[in-house]
C-alpha cells in the first residue's frame, strides 16, 4: 500500500541525522552526540510541542562548553526560536482554550517552530568546536586510571599483569 509508505518518508531525515551523529560525532564526543540525537528526535518528531525542549536541555551542560554561543548566527537562531515558540503557544491557546477556529494558524506556527528548531540545530552544529581529546588507555601503574581499585585499603589491579 503506497499510502502507508508515505508515512515513513518524514522519518528519513531523522534517520540520516541519527546515523550522522552516531557514526560521525559519537566516536569523538559522546555527550555532544547524545545532545544532537535528542535534539533531532524532538525536532523531527511527528508530535510538536514547545515543552519537549526539556528532553535535550538536560544534556546541554555536558557539551555546552564546546559550543560557541555568542556568535551572531546563534543569537539570531535563538531569537527566531523564541518568536516561533510564542507564535505556536498563542495559536494553540486560541484553538484549545478560546475555542477559535485557528487550525491554519497552528499549522503555520508549527511549520515556523519546526524550521526554527532545524535552524538552531544547524547553528549548534556550525558553532561546535571539536576538541582533540586523546582517550587514555588503562594504566598499569598502581593508583592511576581505571585499572586501580581499592579493596580494604589495599590497591588491587584486576586483569593486569605486572611488567617484567
Amino acid at each position: 500500500n503506497t499510502s502507508s509508505l508515505w508515512g515513513y518518508i518524514p522519518l528519513l531525515p531523522q534517520i540520516m541525522l541519527l546515523g550522522f551523529s552516531s557514526l560521525g560525532i559519537a566516536p569523538y564526543d559522546l555527550s555532544f552526540a547524545l545532545f544532537c540525537q535528542t535534539f533531532a528526535f524532538v525536532t523531527f518528531n511527528k508530535v510538536i510541542t514547545a515543552q519537549y525542549f526539556t528532553w535535550y536541555l538536560c544534556l546541554l551542560p555536558l557539551c555546552s562548553n564546546r559550543i560557541k554561543w555568542n556568535s551572531k548566527r546563534m543569537l539570531i537562531s535563538f531569537a527566531v526560536l523564541v518568536v516561533s515558540i510564542v507564535a505556536w503557544l498563542l495559536s494553540a491557546f486560541s484553538l484549545e482554550m478560546l475555542g477559535w477556529r485557528s487550525h491554519r494558524q497552528v499549522w503555520i506556527a508549527s511549520l515556523f517552530f519546526f524550521m526554527a528548531n532545524v535552524n538552531l540545530l544547524r547553528s549548534i552544529l556550525g558553532g561546535y568546536r571539536a576538541t582533540k581529546r586523546k582517550r587514555e588507555a588503562l594504566s598499569t601503574e598502581p593508583g592511576v586510571g581505571w585499572a586501580c581499585m581499592t579493596v580494604k585499603g589495599k590497591k588491587y589491579l584486576p586483569y593486569i599483569k605486572k611488567r617484567q
